[in-house]
């Protein structure tokens, strides 16, 4: 059973109840780190707070986010990437990508904004989710990683320059499930790695 039917299955008998909780404790960070470093760890805001959401709304979230990219041209077997710390709405992102029937591509928040563009030229990726960490990063090469690519700010405030809002863009597109046909065959997600050189064999 792919697992997107499973997101549908829970949706339907347990709707009401909570699947996805965020949390921040707002705990104190003693270590010892570099500026160069900051810039790579995940960040938490100074008050503590909690967010959560059911099945049934985690579904009709991933749902949204599935028809926001099959109108935007999105078809089965494309890589769409995710580059994002854990939030509430990284799992709705996921398998609205699932969804589609595209490939999900996770990118490792430690990336560079080299490696970012590397793995996304070495993914062939046609969309990418990015959250507001990542900005800055993204701007560096901005101009060659959102070349023919759809770039989705999930963030809070306006979004850059090189990128749409992800907020105003699913908040257009229905919540019904769009019923892609899969099959346990069908690939899910790939992981590129910068370390990963491009094959040269005949």
């Amino acid at each position: 059973m792919p697992v997107t039917d499973l997101l549908r299955r829970n949706a339907r008998e347990h709707g009401d109840e909570v699947a996805l909780i965020e949390l921040n404790p707002a705990m104190e960070d003693t270590r010892k780190i570099s500026f160069k470093e900051f810039d790579l760890v995940q960040q938490t805001k100074s008050m503590p707070y909690r967010h959560e959401i059911t099945w049934q709304i985690f579904d009709e979230k991933s749902n949204r986010v599935a028809n926001m990219l099959l109108g935007r041209g999105i078809k089965k077997g494309d890589k769409v990437a995710i580059l994002m710390f854990n939030c509430l709405e990284w799992l709705p992102i996921y398998f609205g990508i699932l969804k589609t029937g595209a490939i999900a591509v996770p990118f490792n928040f430690r990336y560079t904004a080299n490696e970012i563009s590397y793995c996304a030229d070495l993914a062939e990726i046609s969309v990418m989710f990015f959250g507001s960490e990542f900005v800055d990063r993204l701007n560096i090469n901005a101009d060659e990683i959102a070349k023919d690519r759809l770039l989705l700010y999930v963030g809070d405030g306006q979004a850059p320059e090189f990128a749409e809002n992800y907020w105003q863009q699913v908040a257009d597109y229905s919540s019904k499930d769009p019923m892609i046909e899969l099959t346990e065959e069908d690939y899910a997600a790939i992981y590129p790695s910068p370390s990963q050189k491009p094959y040269t064999g005949s």
